[in-house]
């Protein structure tokens, strides 16, 4: 499967505000946007291939190779956060859960050897632990894992530049 996407010159594929070179800018989202566009309906399919498409004249085979390997880091960089981000996210919700299930094992044991109100007072604070950590983990990793899927599906992808054709 191609995807291709046009492109006037190198700098489109970059932020306009960056200057520094091109295996060091920041990625331009108006790029990262259309190809999430183009890719969004091909993302369950393997051997994915983007072109890039140039004029013929703008071409640098050099300039070329820096740019695919900045994006293939790009596209692995944001695939890795992602996934130290859905890890953090377990921990968050497992920590949340603990807390959860201590306050309730409080209550209960408040309820045992004082008076009754505490153990009400208590269940309140342990089921928001409980709830909001299910939330957290359910709710946020359904989203990372769907970033992890496109930038795992990017960076596996096959880059590459090709000239213009005349009659475009």
């Amino acid at each position: 499967m191609k995807v291709q996407i046009a492109i006037e010159n190198y700098n489109d594929l970059f932020s306009d505000f960056d200057i520094r070179s091109y295996s060091e800018r920041y990625i331009s989202s108006d790029f990262l946007n259309e190809l999430r566009m183009r890719t969004y309906k091909v993302l369950n399919r393997k051997g994915i291939e983007i072109t890039l498409v140039i004029p013929e004249g703008e071409r640098d085979a050099e300039d070329e190779r820096i740019i695919i390997k900045r994006l293939h880091d790009f596209f692995q960089i944001r695939r890795d956060r992602n996934i130290k981000k859905r890890n953090g996210i377990l921990l968050k919700s497992i920590f949340l859960e603990v807390v959860g299930i201590g306050c309730m094992f409080v209550a209960n044991f408040l309820s045992k050897y004082t008076i009754e109100y505490f153990k009400d007072f208590m269940l309140i604070p342990s089921w928001f632990f409980v709830w909001n950590g299910l939330e957290k983990y359910f709710d946020h990793r359904k989203i990372l894992d769907k970033k992890i899927k496109y930038y795992s599906f990017i960076s596996e992808s096959r880059i590459r530049f090709e000239s213009m054709q005349e009659d475009r």
